[in-house]
């Protein structure tokens, strides 16, 4: 028995142990049989993923050639653009000059019109015919009811008042006329057309042309022949504004166009006197300064010994300090400050240091 058990034993050990050997070698082909895949599958990728030095040189010279025509298209593209814009360049540049020389047309013919406009109507256009209310109102000043008036209801007054408004009609239908030529040879034309005059520039070349100005803006303003911005402009502070041509031809007025205000705003001279004849006239008539001979206007206007002088132009004949009307002394329309008029005397002894 002892032994049929040790021979079972045997048995079943050898049995095991060729079970084992075959399940290593399964083991083993199994171990063996995927590594050779893995191999197989890596070297196939390899030999696809690993160019041939044919395939290499015919890629390089494929990406040559798209980056040449790459650059060529950009080289055309950069021509065409640079030729459009120089293309656009030139036909703005044509038409800029096609603007300036219409403008220079322009400017041209309607300087040419406005000088022979001058010429026709003379370039002194200062006499001023009388005052329709000259014999009728006295010294004062009329009242606004008869500022307001039209020429026509003046002229009912007499013969010789309708002979003065119509004489002052036709003049100020002159002074308007004359305005319209200065200020289309003093102005300029824009894009559209239209003159523009800067009041400083027109009131420097028409000194000795219009009287009063400013007074003849307003009524050629109010009869839509001129516009700007203000109201009544001044010498210096109002240099820089425009004023705009808004018509260049009127009609013949008839006296029921004007109002005996407009005609007195624009002929200053006709301003009653009044009791302080001598300032006022002097202040309101555009006189000759003392000192430097030029026109004084009546915001720069100053006067002593009843001479009229810029303010700027009244100083000391000595130390040219400036004077006013209440601190000078004068000696044969020369003056001095008090300083130098004492000393003056002392030194000389007599009034005969103005020699």
């Amino acid at each position: 028995e002892e032994e049929e058990e040790e021979e079972e034993k045997k048995k079943k050990e050898e049995t095991e142990e060729v079970a084992r050997q075959k399940t290593d070698l399964d083991r083993k082909q199994t171990r063996e049989s995927q590594e050779t895949g893995k191999r197989g599958r890596s070297t196939t990728v390899n030999k696809q993923r690993r160019p041939t030095k044919k395939s290499t040189t015919e890629e390089r010279q494929r990406k040559m050639t798209l980056a040449l025509e790459r650059q060529e298209q950009d080289m055309a593209r950069f021509k065409d653009e640079a030729r459009r814009k120089m293309e656009q360049e030139k036909r703005e540049q044509e038409y800029k000059n096609a603007v300036k020389q219409q403008e220079h047309r322009t400017r041209e013919t309607v300087g040419q019109k406005a000088r022979a406009a001058v010429e026709k109507l003379g370039t002194h256009t200062l006499n001023i015919p009388d005052d329709p209310l000259d014999d009728q109102v006295g010294d004062d000043e009329p009242n606004e009811k008869v500022m307001e008036r039209r020429l026509s209801v003046v002229a009912q007054r007499s013969t010789k008042s309708k002979e003065r408004a119509e004489a002052a009609t036709k003049w100020l239908d002159k002074q308007i006329r004359t305005l319209i030529a200065q200020i289309q040879v003093h102005g300029k034309v824009d894009t559209e057309g239209v003159t523009h005059a800067e009041f400083g520039v027109l009131f420097r070349e028409t000194e000795n042309v219009f009287e009063a100005l400013s007074g003849l803006l307003i009524t050629a303003r109010k009869h839509k022949v001129v516009s700007f911005e203000g109201d009544m402009l001044f010498q210096g502070r109002d240099n820089q504004v425009l004023i705009t041509l808004l018509k260049t031809e009127i009609t013949d007025s008839s006296l029921e166009t004007y109002t005996y205000r407009q005609f007195r705003a624009c002929s200053i001279s006709h301003k009653r006197k009044g009791k302080g004849f001598k300032a006022t006239s002097m202040q309101t008539s555009n006189a000759k300064c003392h000192v430097c001979a030029k026109t004084v206007y009546a915001m720069e206007f100053t006067s002593a010994n009843d001479l009229p002088m810029h303010k700027a132009c009244f100083r000391c004949t000595d130390c040219k300090c400036t004077l006013t009307p209440s601190n000078y002394a004068a000696l044969n329309n020369k003056f001095y400050c008090k300083t130098h008029y004492e000393s003056n005397y002392k030194k000389r002894g007599s009034y005969a240091f103005d020699d």
